[in-house]
């Protein structure tokens, strides 16, 4: 053997050398890729986690502005009379009672004394101002609700979020503050509903850095400012989102975080996940090939061995070209991922054994089709203009797209190209490294979905109807088509409630858009649960008859429900009121989604003080009995 090695030419080792290297270099390169990915799917996971928080949190304060509004008007129609205190603490009591993350509303004077509260604890003897939020309304003329630190009730012991506003005399002067608080821990459980591991905390941040909220609970960071850290004075001055690496100030724990800004608000939302628990599962991973790596590398230096010792027996060009086609074969068959060769017309000329697994079929059996094949045709157009581009020249490519298992199931590909050296247009040769990302994609949709649906009635939440709203209007106007919306109201919900429960009621609002939902079935029609036990429905492409004739249909099949509802007199079942109103842009119509909302909800109220079970149409003075209009509202 020694030999055969003495005799070997110099250009032999060469190419011996090279091909180990390579496939080391190769072995290398795809761990690199492998982690990359691992880091980049975790961070997109923590991105959209923390979208979802802050979407929830604007949700949670916008919903407390109701109260505060309600509290307010009844504050100025009561003002003076002897027994306001008595009124506005029951106004108080029936919103904290269908508002149920509504830890407590409160009216302060312009002295600091608390002149009614919806708690039941004693509040005599306390003074309120010296809070904060007394101080900045004091000083301030603002009438806009404002988002406060989080702090301990004085009456309740509890750790709550305020959202304050101001109350202003006739004469314009202080005359004190009402007062909404949510309960702090209803938020943070909210967080803990994601998983992110032992090690994983949550983050809600006011824009100018105010800690608002910690999971896990941390007291001593409520009120505190982070405006300093790398967060703020960084990442959120680059991008409203995106994810970074930091160790943290508090427990010293390296973490990968995901960011988000609220353009609503400007609530900032960090989740982050520990980086050693994270990234535990790709080591264990990447220990088992790496164990395979060196298996497969002990076994190539075996054969090459072997192979120099049978060099001087065969043409160095041969031997050449033979070691180059098993050291490709043997990396192809040793990947988990597909690898494949095309010609430049796209057609295959070899597939790795993977094939089975993430295709379903045996790699013969794909031998000599087209690339297109079983492609989700709205991806050909795609794929055919990066075909061409490797044609042209280009050396790498990369694409997402779908495709069809054996077994009928679609699933998405990430696949990279890349040209192999020499030939040009169509004789060149193509090598494709492909991974199935279904996974990946699936996380992202269901992430997506979470932020945009209602839980209970599984319709569209008021944010996604707000953004189709908004999209409809402007579409509509574009193409001077008339636009419809219906504002649908249960009667008597709040009696419903009281009568059979709220697990009922849940039950009831279900049924309701279940209704709803088998009405309307254009595939551009949306519905939505707008809040409460209202629902809205957008109907493109539909006039004012054809608004009245849909809205009737629905409330008809809720009538014929026969739900039971003793306290919904004089019918004894469950009944809605549905108002609606048209944009006509085609008649000069220059209306917002704001005015075109306002008058749907009036048309509801017209219904609901005429005698409810009944539909009204913007516009119409009189309301369009369609119930029982002989029978009054009570």
């Amino acid at each position: 053997m020694t030999g055969a090695i003495k005799f070997l030419p110099s250009r032999t080792f060469a190419a011996v050398a090279f091909a180990v290297f390579g496939f080391v270099g190769l072995i290398i390169w795809g761990e690199y890729s492998s982690w990359q990915s691992q880091v980049a799917r975790i961070e997109a996971d923590l991105v959209q986690t923390a979208k979802a928080l802050v979407q929830h949190a604007d949700d949670t304060v916008d919903m407390a502005k109701f109260p505060l509004a309600a509290l307010i008007t009844q504050i100025e129609q009561e003002r003076g009379t002897p027994d306001m205190p008595a009124k506005i603490t029951q106004v108080m009591k029936r919103q904290i009672a269908t508002t149920r993350w509504l830890d407590a509303l409160a009216v302060i004077d312009a002295d600091g004394r608390m002149i009614a509260t919806s708690s039941s604890i004693d509040a005599s003897g306390l003074n309120f101002s010296d809070r904060e939020y007394f101080v900045f309304h004091q000083a301030s003329e603002t009438r806009d609700p404002v988002l406060g630190r989080p702090l301990k009730n004085k009456l309740s012991g509890q750790w709550i979020l305020p959202v304050t506003q101001r109350i202003s005399n006739p004469d314009g002067s202080f005359g004190g503050v009402a007062l909404a608080a949510f309960i702090l821990t209803e938020l943070t459980n909210f967080f803990q509903g994601f998983s992110l591991g032992s090690e994983g905390s949550f983050l809600l941040v006011r824009r100018d850095g105010v800690v608002l909220a910690r999971a896990p609970f941390l007291q001593t960071q409520l009120g505190s400012s982070i405006s300093s850290y790398d967060l703020f004075t960084t990442y959120l001055r680059q991008s409203d989102s995106g994810s970074y690496h930091y160790t943290s100030p508090i427990d010293e724990t390296q973490r990968i975080g995901g960011y988000y800004r609220s353009k609503h608000s400007g609530l900032v939302g960090l989740s982050a996940a520990s980086q050693s628990e994270t990234l535990a599962t790709w080591m264990r991973g990447a220990r088992i090939r790496w164990m395979s790596c060196l298996i497969l590398v002990t076994i190539t230096g075996f054969l090459v061995w072997r192979w120099r010792r049978q060099i001087m027996l065969r043409r160095a060009s041969e031997a050449l070209l033979v070691a180059r086609e098993a050291e490709f074969r043997l990396l192809a068959e040793g990947s988990g991922d597909l690898i494949q060769r095309f010609n430049g017309n796209g057609i295959r000329e070899y597939l790795s054994p993977s094939v089975r697994e993430i295709l379903g079929v045996d790699p013969d059996a794909m031998i000599g089709t087209h690339i297109l094949e079983n492609l989700h045709e709205d991806d050909h157009e795609v794929v055919s203009q990066i075909m061409e581009r490797l044609r042209q020249g280009s050396t790498r490519e990369n694409m997402v797209v779908r495709r069809k298992r054996a077994d009928g199931k679609q699933i998405w590909l990430e696949t990279t190209l890349n040209r192999l050296p020499g030939g040009t247009g169509a004789d060149i040769r193509i090598v494709a490294v492909t991974r199935d990302v279904t996974r990946q994609k699936n996380i992202q949709e269901e992430l997506d979905a979470l932020a945009n649906t209602d839980e209970l009635t599984q319709l569209a939440n008021r944010r996604s109807f707000n953004i189709h709203f908004e999209d409809m209007v402007l579409q509509a106007a574009k193409q001077l088509a008339p636009l419809s919306i219906l504002m649908i109201d249960a009667d008597r919900f709040k009696f419903f409630n009281d009568t059979y429960g709220h697990a009922a009621g849940d039950d009831c609002l279900r049924a309701l858009a279940d209704v709803v939902r088998g009405s309307i079935r254009r595939s551009r029609d949306f519905t939505a649960r707008y809040g409460g036990e209202e629902l809205a429905v957008l109907l493109p492409d539909t006039d004012g008859a054809g608004a009245l004739k849909a809205a009737e249909k629905i409330r008809q099949r809720v009538a014929d429900l026969k739900l039971p509802h003793e306290k919904n007199l004089p019918w004894g079942y469950v009944t809605i009121s549905i108002g609606t109103a048209t944009f006509h842009p085609a008649r000069g119509d220059r209306l917002t989604t704001a005015e075109l909302f306002e008058y749907a909800d009036h048309a509801l109220y017209r219904a609901k003080n005429s005698g409810r079970n009944q539909v009204a149409a913007a516009g119409d003075e009189a309301v369009r009995a369609l119930g029982r209009p002989d029978m009054k509202s009570f």
